[in-house]
């Protein structure tokens, strides 16, 4: 960890600490996905029981490896479009650590059965106080930093970044219903409502626009090119505070929820259609010419598969609200596939991207292995398609044999190992690959090793190119 009065050590402290939870995150997740094939595995374990340990898995990678990383990646960016450093390099530190140690206490409390039982909103409720007061610390931070700037243009990422720290704050409050602290909830089908625009915002107002600024920052600078356009850039950026905020309702569509909320949900998730399609479109263009870049750019390289992963998820949740599509899949495993396409393929390959870009400008080196994370980009990408196609299929052999054959569910359950296995194969590549991820990040900052080819030049000295 860098020393806390260091300029970059609060980025680096989030990004790092976030590798560690990275690692922990996904092992949960491989005995989870073990545990379908065989269910006795942790047998006579109780913090191995499946609905302690997935919720401990949700929050580890949504929470302490994705979140935070994401703001470490803010700390650094930030001051880059603004002219100026991080208005408190402290407070940056002082969140980081917070962050943290209240994760910690939160996820061995889920291991232990302390949870307030709502999906992606599991955390106790003086966890939740300690997730909002870094919240709120970080958005001061930001926030400080921006009014104070020299740069007087307002790039396209901070667009992104300055929306999500304000948004994201008070859709926690709501979501986790936390002026009801004895239960964080509230009751009977209003407490669904309120739990599904939480957990679908979460992606949509914190991961989805906290990200895309990521990519807006490194594919023009990486590519020496200047964003295609600004506006399409903020149609992408309106579309989604637009759109995104009522989509949550088509996981109720079979729910005894207003028609008309359902209505509203289905009509808006095929809105998102324009703003996925000018960002889309946007990174396209400014793409033009520079595809050979991602051969020598393992930045570009992760970020360019993110932007892919992004386009595929958000038409995959457009036409799950299709009510004939939804009916087919609701309560199969094509749920949780989509939701590990968002998480683990989307938003976890910017973020790699991300601290593949930075970690070597911050401490003035390159990475340690590029040819560690090109080979750790292929069991990425195999692990990852063969873990979505378990997940497919379980899904639609489930939906098809409930709701249009009619078959009781235990009689489903045994043709469904196969696909199960195939998720623990998908699991053991993708673990190993984000191992490989944490051993190069963890030796690039131990051996920083220079740039030594005559003529170049070290990554912290490459010209600034005009992101917007």
């Amino acid at each position: 960890m860098l020393d806390w009065k260091r300029e970059n050590s609060a980025s680096a402290n989030f990004m790092l600490s976030a590798a560690v939870w990275l690692m922990i995150g996904v092992t949960f997740g491989l005995i989870l996905a073990v545990e379908f094939v065989f269910p006795d595995f942790a047998k006579g374990v109780p913090w191995l029981v499946f609905g302690r340990l997935r919720q401990a898995h949700v929050n580890t990678v949504l929470f302490a490896w994705l979140s935070g990383a994401m703001m470490g990646l803010w700390l650094y960016i930030v001051p880059r479009l603004t002219g100026r450093k991080i208005w408190s390099e402290l407070l940056g530190n002082i969140s980081a650590l917070a962050w943290n140690v209240s994760l910690v206490i939160g996820i061995v409390g889920l291991l232990g059965a302390h949870s307030q039982s709502r999906e992606y909103a599991e955390l106790t409720f003086a966890v939740d106080v300690a997730v909002m007061v870094v919240l709120l610390l970080n958005l001061v931070n930001i926030w400080m930093t921006v009014k104070n700037r020299v740069e007087p243009k307002l790039y396209v990422s901070l667009w992104y970044i300055i929306g999500t720290v304000m948004w994201f704050p008070l859709l926690y409050f709501i979501g986790n219903v936390m002026w009801a602290p004895p239960t964080g909830a509230l009751t009977g089908v209003n407490d669904t409502i309120f739990n599904w625009f939480y957990g679908h915002n979460v992606l949509g107002l914190w991961f989805t626009t906290g990200l895309l600024a990521v990519v807006y920052y490194i594919i023009p600078r990486e590519t020496q090119t200047p964003l295609y356009s600004h506006f399409l850039s903020l149609i992408a950026f309106w579309g989604i505070a637009f759109f995104y905020t009522g989509v949550g309702a088509h996981h109720l569509l079979w729910a005894p929820i207003p028609y008309w909320l359902k209505t509203v949900a289905v009509a808006e998730s095929f809105g998102m259609v324009i703003p996925v399609m000018a960002f889309m479109f946007n990174i396209l263009l400014t793409m033009r010419g520079n595809w050979g870049k991602l051969r020598v750019s393992v930045p570009l390289l992760y970020v360019i598969t993110g932007w892919a992963a992004y386009i595929l998820v958000s038409f995959q949740g457009s036409h799950q609200a299709i009510r004939g599509i939804n009916e087919l899949t609701h309560f199969t495993q094509y749920v949780p596939g989509h939701a590990h396409l968002a998480l683990l393929f989307f938003s976890s390959s910017v973020i790699m991207g991300g601290i593949y870009y930075i970690i070597p400008r911050i401490y003035e080196c390159e990475i340690w292995s590029k040819r560690m994370a090109r080979a750790q980009y292929a069991f990425h990408l195999i692990g990852f398609s063969a873990f979505f196609t378990g997940f497919l299929l379980t899904g639609i052999t489930q939906g098809t044999s409930w709701v249009h054959a009619g078959l009781p569910i235990w009689t489903v359950l045994p043709g469904l190992r196969p696909f199960m296995a195939l998720r623990v194969i998908g699991g053991v590549l993708l673990v190993t690959g984000f191992v490989m991820f944490a051993v190069n990040v963890f030796a690039t900052v131990r051996v920083r090793r220079h740039v030594e080819a005559p003529g170049e030049v070290m990554p912290h000295l490459v010209a600034e190119v005009d992101a917007s």
